[in-house]
C-alpha cells in the first residue's frame, strides 16, 4: 500500500504541478511539502500541523480527503505536541481555582443582598410618610379632588460584580493561512482560513495559536490589534492569556 507522501507526489506529478505552485496555492512552505512527500514527518513542527498540511494538500489535489487523513493517522499515530499532559494539568488546576473563587463570591453576594433588603425595609416607612402630602381642609361642602400621590423613590440597584471575561483571540486572514488553535489545553481548530475569512476563539485561561503564514493574518487579543507577528510563510506559535492583551511568541520558524 502506497504511503501518503507517495500518493500526494503521484497526484501532483499526474497534474503536472510543481511544488512551488503548491506552496503558492496552499501557503504551506516548500520544505514541509517536500517532507510530506518523502515521509520525513520529523521535519514538520508537530503532528497537529502535519495533519493540517496533509488536509490542505489533499484538498488542493482533489483527492479523497477523508481517506487520505485516515491513512496518514495510521502512519503518524504518535502525538508530538510540547508537554500536552502538563498543559492539561495546568488547565485543570486553573479551572479548579476559578471554580473555588466563584463559590467564595456566593456568601459575599448574599450578605450584600441581605443588607440592601434590611436598609430598604428600615427606611421605607419614613419615605412613605414624607412622600404623602397633607390632605387639604375642606371649609365648604364641595368635592375636592385628592392630591396625586408622589412615587416612592426606591434605592438604586447595587451593581453586581462583573464576570471574568477570560481570553479572546480573533484571527482575520488577508491571504490563505493554515491555523491551529488550542483552547485551555484542548485542540479547538485546525484548518485553512481563506483570504477575507475570520474566526474568534474564546477561553477561560489560555489560548495557543499556530499560524502557517503569520504575515497573511491580522491577530486581535482581548480587543487589542497586534503588530505583525511575522512575514508571509513564517510559521509562528504564540500564546494569549486572560491577563494580557499582548501575544507571547513561543516559537517562530
Amino acid at each position: 500500500m502506497e504511503k501518503v507522501g507517495e500518493v500526494l507526489r503521484a497526484a501532483r506529478q499526474a497534474k503536472g504541478i510543481s511544488l512551488r505552485e503548491v506552496e503558492e496555492a496552499t501557503k504551506i512552505r516548500l520544505r514541509y511539502l517536500e517532507a510530506l512527500e518523502k515521509g520525513e514527518y520529523n521535519q514538520i513542527p508537530g503532528r497537529v500541523y502535519a495533519l493540517g498540511f496533509v488536509r490542505s494538500y489533499a484538498r488542493y489535489l482533489g483527492l479523497d480527503v477523508h481517506a487520505v487523513m485516515q491513512q496518514f493517522k495510521q502512519e503518524y499515530p504518535t502525538e508530538e505536541d510540547n508537554n500536552p499532559v502538563e498543559e492539561q494539568r495546568l488547565a485543570a488546576k486553573g479551572y479548579a481555582r476559578e471554580k473555588r473563587r466563584h463559590w467564595l463570591l456566593v456568601p459575599a453576594v448574599l450578605l450584600v443582598l441581605w443588607g440592601i433588603n434590611w436598609l430598604y425595609n428600615h427606611y421605607r416607612p419614613s419615605l412613605d410618610q414624607s412622600a404623602s402630602p397633607p390632605q387639604p381642609q375642606v371649609t365648604e361642602p364641595a368635592p375636592v379632588a385628592p392630591a396625586p400621590q408622589q412615587p416612592v423613590t426606591e434605592p438604586p440597584p447595587v451593581g453586581t460584580t462583573p464576570q471574568v471575561q477570560g481570553v479572546e483571540v480573533k484571527v482575520r486572514a488577508s491571504g490563505d493561512c493554515w491555523v491551529g488553535v488550542t483552547v485551555d489545553g484542548k485542540n479547538d481548530f485546525a484548518g485553512v482560513l481563506k483570504a477575507g475569512e475570520s474566526r474568534i476563539f474564546q477561553g477561560k485561561e489560555k489560548i495557543i495559536v499556530t499560524l502557517g503564514s503569520a504575515g497573511a493574518v491580522e491577530v486581535t487579543i482581548n480587543g487589542q490589534v497586534q503588530p505583525s507577528l511575522g512575514r508571509v510563510g513564517d510559521v509562528v506559535t504564540f500564546e494569549a492569556t486572560k491577563d494580557s492583551s499582548q501575544a507571547k511568541i513561543m516559537r517562530k520558524r
